[in-house]
């Protein structure tokens, strides 16, 4: 009796080592795929927390650029990492009118917001058109913002309070970004621009 108890063992040891190797690291983890979604989320808030001072941003909930929260925050701002699909360095932080901005342009539609609207980009930003919101490249004679630094841009629920601001990019101090379209939205840098 005892020597049949002891093949048991030896038969159940011998289907662990088999399910064991069965089941190596890279078939449960998909060749890293649970250690690369943590290093990648890591990455992305730690990225998107450099948009902003520190102080604000460590609080803040972090979303990857697909609209998933990688970290819920506590202080309603939402920070979200560079766009690695773009040029530039465009991570960012922003209050609750600022979502619906980016919401609205993404589906092409009027904003809503009815507070003011707070973004930081310390990291600076893409290459953008200062007048066509949805332009991917200079047009001639378009006023192409281009190695901006860092800034902060400000939205104004009744965007007619901003109508008296400079356009011009490179007036060396703020100015108002896609005037007359309803995403005119008020350009501080932070750093120099255009750079010296």
């Amino acid at each position: 009796m005892m020597r049949g108890g002891n093949s048991m063992i030896v038969s159940a040891g011998a289907l662990i080592m088999a399910v064991t190797v069965a089941l190596s690291p890279s078939s449960v983890f998909g060749e890293g795929g649970a250690r690369r979604d943590v290093v990648r989320q890591a990455a992305e808030s730690t990225g998107a927390e450099r948009a902003a001072p520190s102080s604000l941003s460590k609080h803040a909930t972090i979303m990857s650029r697909d609209g998933q929260v990688v970290r819920k925050g506590s202080n309603g701002w939402t920070c979200m990492p560079d766009d690695p699909g773009s040029p530039g360095t465009d991570s960012i932080c922003m209050n609750e009118p600022w979502l619906n901005f980016m919401d609205a342009m993404k589906h092409k539609k009027k904003p809503t917001y009815t507070q003011v609207g707070i973004a930081y980009m310390l990291q600076g930003d893409r290459p953008v058109s200062n007048t066509d919101p949805y332009a991917t490249e200079p047009n001639p004679g378009d006023d192409w913002v281009d190695k901006i630094g860092a800034h902060i841009m400000v939205l104004m629920p009744d965007v007619e309070m901003l109508k008296n601001l400079p356009t011009d990019s490179k007036n060396g101090g703020p100015w108002i970004m896609w005037a007359g379209t309803p995403y005119a939205h008020l350009m501080i840098p932070i750093d120099s621009y255009p750079s010296p």
